[in-house]
């Protein structure tokens, strides 16, 4: 999974979020409108659908990687590690930057099983709670670690050609992650007072 479909997704999910923020979803009793919580739930069901689809070919991608299967319309995949060093197999990569890609593949498998458990809870109507702003940290700590393993494999190839980009949107959506659990607390905090 690259980064540039990551992105795409987490800036999908904040467009989300913000759109719940920015809507008052209450009506006069208190209580969520269900026309808002049912499009809510449409679109988590449409992007864990989308999701769920990316991780089984990302999956198989891997796979047909390591054994040298077909892919879709390809006779075999080729791993791009950055614009001079591309790898038909396996065996081609040295074997720090093969685990270094191993170790970068399946940190965005885990990343989409945050964003997963993410649109599941917004599924389920659970919309402010400390399980998605624990979905949302993690996903600002993708961004950065993500960044990092880049690095070690840019620096393995002695090609530095790498933009800090990532950091600082893994900072903004874990600074973002923060003033949605303060948020939580607060209400949390005028519903116990009330």
């Amino acid at each position: 999974m690259n980064v540039t479909l990551s992105s795409l997704y987490i800036c999908v999910v904040l467009l989300i979020i913000f759109r719940i923020v920015l809507r008052n979803p209450k009506t006069s009793a208190g209580k969520v409108h269900p026309d808002r919580l049912t499009r809510i739930r449409k679109a988590s069901l449409i992007f864990s659908v989308c999701l769920w689809l990316t991780v089984v070919l990302t999956a198989y991608w891997i796979l047909s990687f390591l054994f040298g299967w077909p892919f879709l319309f390809q006779d075999q995949v080729r791993i791009a590690i950055s614009p001079g060093h591309v790898y038909s197999s396996p065996s081609q990569m040295p074997s720090t930057l093969f685990w270094l890609w191993v170790v970068k593949t399946g940190w965005g498998l885990l990343a989409a099983g945050a964003m997963l458990r993410l649109f599941w809870l917004y599924a389920n109507g659970i919309l402010f709670t400390a399980k998605n702003v624990n979905c949302l940290r993690f996903l600002g700590y993708y961004f950065i670690v993500g960044w990092f393993i880049d690095f070690q494999i840019q620096d393995f190839q002695n090609d530095m050609a790498l933009s800090t980009t990532p950091i600082f949107v893994g900072f903004f959506i874990i600074f973002f992650a923060w003033i949605m659990d303060e948020g939580r607390k607060i209400r949390e905090e005028q519903e116990l007072t009330v």
